[in-house]
C-alpha cells in the first residue's frame, strides 16, 4: 500500500500566535521564562500558554489527560500557528492514546521539540502524516540560542517560506563506507525513545529512510543495548542513510569497564551497511540544529572530516 502524502504546515509569520505545550515534565520557572522572553522575541510572536504548563503531578506536567488536552486545545486553536514544546523530561508517551491524530492531520501546524518528545514527533509523523520538527524547546534552549547554526536553522526553516537550510558540519564518516553521499526522507531522535517506539503502534519506520540518532546520560553498554535492540528489530536494514548527532556525556561511571563509546557507534553504523556522518550538530549539547522528519536531507562530503548538509521541506 502506497504511503499517504505527508502534509507540509505553514512556516511562521512576524506576529503569529505560538502555543507552548507540556507535553513531559513540568518546566523550571527561571528558564522557561527566559525562553518565552526569546521566543516573544524572534518573531515577534504572540505566546498562548497551555493550562498546564505549569501544572505538576509528580514528574509530569499534569496528568495524561491533561497535558493532551494541552496540546489539542492548541492545535485546534485557528489564532495559533505553531505549538513549541516547553521542555522533555519524560511522559510524553503516556498521552499519545488521548491525541485526536485525524484532528492534527486536518490542523497542520509547525510542531517542534526533540529529547523526549521524540515518541511524540514520530507518532505525528506517522499517524497523523505531519512534517514536524526535532529542534530546540522554550526552557531548555530558546533562552540560550548562542549557537549561529541552531539560529540560522531556526529561521529558514520555521520562518522562511523557502523551508531549506544549508550548513557545513566537522565529523567523520563511519562504519567502513568510507565517505559517500546520502539523501532521503528523514526519521528518528532520541535513541532512548526511538527504542521504547519498538513494540507499540508509534513504533519508528525506518525502511527507505535516514535515520538520525542522538543521546545524553547513557553509558556506552547502555547505547550498545539499544542499538542491538534496534538491529535486532530490524530498524538498521534497508536504510538510506544514518546520520549521528551529540551523544553528550555517554561516558562510563568511573572505574566501570566499558567499551569505547565510539566503536559502539563503528560497530552499528558498520551493520547498517549504509553511508553514516556524524556527529550532526543537533541533540543536547549548545547545538541543536531544526531536522525536519518527514522533511530530506542531504548529506555529501566535503574532504579534512567535513560534510556539506541540506535540510529541506
Amino acid at each position: 500500500m502506497a504511503e499517504r502524502r505527508l502534509r507540509i504546515p505553514p512556516c511562521l509569520r512576524p506576529g503569529d500566535t505560538l502555543g507552548v505545550v507540556a507535553p513531559s515534565g513540568p518546566p523550571d520557572r527561571g528558564p522557561l521564562q527566559r525562553g518565552l522572553r526569546a521566543l516573544e522575541r524572534l518573531g515577534p510572536f504572540t505566546l498562548r500558554l497551555a493550562p498546564n504548563l505549569r501544572a505538576r503531578w509528580g514528574y509530569l506536567a499534569g496528568r495524561d489527560a491533561e497535558r493532551a488536552a494541552g496540546i489539542m486545545a492548541m492545535v485546534t486553536d485557528p489564532d495559533v500557528r505553531g505549538i513549541l514544546c516547553a521542555r522533555g523530561g519524560y511522559g510524553a508517551g503516556r498521552l499519545l492514546e488521548y491525541l485526536d491524530f485525524a484532528a492534527i492531520r486536518r490542523h497542520p501546524k509547525i510542531f517542534v521539540g526533540s529529547s523526549d518528545v521524540t515518541i511524540l514527533l514520530l507518532a505525528l509523523l506517522q499517524r497523523a502524516g505531519l512534517v514536524v520538527f526535532h529542534g530546540p524547546m522554550v526552557a531548555p534552549d530558546f533562552g540560550l540560542l548562542r549557537s549561529r547554526r541552531t539560529r540560522e536553522s531556526v529561521r529558514a526553516l520555521l520562518l522562511h517560506p523557502g523551508r531549506r537550510y544549508a550548513f557545513r558540519a566537522a565529523g567523520r564518516w563511519w562504519g567502513g563506507r568510507g565517505p559517500a553521499p546520502l539523501r532521503g526522507s528523514l526519521t528518528g531522535g532520541n535513541l532512548t525513545l526511538v527504542a521504547a517506539s519498538l513494540g507499540t503502534p508509534h513504533e519508528i519506520v525506518t525502511a527507505g529512510r535516514v535515520l538520525f540518532l542522538e543521546d545524553v546520560n547513557e553509558e556506552p553498554y547502555r547505547v550498545d543495548r539499544m542499538l542491538w535492540q534496534l538491529r535486532a528489530a530490524g530498524k538498521l536494514r534497508g536504510l538510506a542513510g544514518l546520520l549521528y548527532g551529540e551523544f553528550a556525556r555517554c561516558r562510563p561511571l568511573a572505574g566501570r569497564p566499558s567499551r569505547p563509546l565510539a566503536e559502539v557507534l563503528e560497530e552499528y553504523a558498520g551493520a547498517a551497511n549504509v553511508p553514516c556522518f556524524g556527529p550532526v550538530p543537533a541533540g543536547h549539547r549548545r547545538d541543536n540544529v531544526v531536522l525536519p522528519l518527514g522533511g530530506r536531507v542531504a548529506c555529501r562530503p566535503e574532504g579534512a572530516g567535513w560534510a556539506r548538509l541540506t535540510l529541506a521541506y
